[in-house]
């Protein structure tokens, strides 16, 4: 009897050893909503949340950074800089649509590292609104890199608010060119085609 237990055990071992169950998995791919992604309780978590987004390349993330008016009930109004807006009148009449599809088309275009940089020059945070102020370095390196630049400098305005969930997400952009750089207008200008 000890026998056929022993059989029976040795058995279902090899046969659960045998069916890979104790052999590593290929690992699942990311989706590309959640990387890094928290959820902007907080005016100042939107802002690292747009950082990451633009370092991993990642649209689902960078246009969650932004009012969608469907879901807020408020629209995101961008704008652009004043030398931007002359070379691309399609920045006049911005979007949060336009917002989504010129980050898609830049990404794209990728073609390396990007990476945003932002230093503060004031803010204001309030219970139902805040406002950053930053001056910005955006590098994004792209394929159209002979015939565009890869960097924009300016100074850009964001003014956030909640939704009814609590979720901070920017409603407000103002883009004002501070250098003969080309500005984040500019790129949008470009790439929102």
């Amino acid at each position: 009897m000890n026998n056929v237990i022993v059989t029976v055990v040795l058995l279902c071992s090899l046969a659960v050893w045998g069916c890979g169950l104790f052999e590593p998995r290929d690992p699942e791919a990311p989706d590309q909503g959640g990387l890094d992604f928290v959820p902007a309780t907080v005016p100042s978590v939107v802002i690292s949340n747009l950082r990451n987004s633009i370092a991993q390349k990642n649209s689902d993330n960078y246009v969650r950074n932004f009012s969608d008016p469907a879901a807020t009930g408020r629209p995101f109004v961008f704008t652009p800089s004043v030398e931007a807006s002359s070379v691309y009148p399609n920045v006049r009449e911005w979007t949060f649509m336009n917002e989504r599809e010129y980050f898609q088309n830049l990404v794209a275009k990728a073609d390396g590292f990007s990476s945003l940089t932002l230093t503060a020059r004031d803010s204001v945070i309030g219970a139902t609104e805040a406002s950053y102020n930053y001056d910005y370095v955006l590098l994004f390196q792209h394929t159209d890199a002979a015939t565009f630049p890869t960097t924009a400098t300016g100074n850009l305005q964001f003014v956030l608010a909640p939704d009814a969930g609590n979720v901070w997400t920017i409603f407000s952009w103002n883009d004002f060119s501070t250098s003969e750089d080309v500005t984040w207008s500019a790129f949008k200008g470009r790439f929102g085609n």
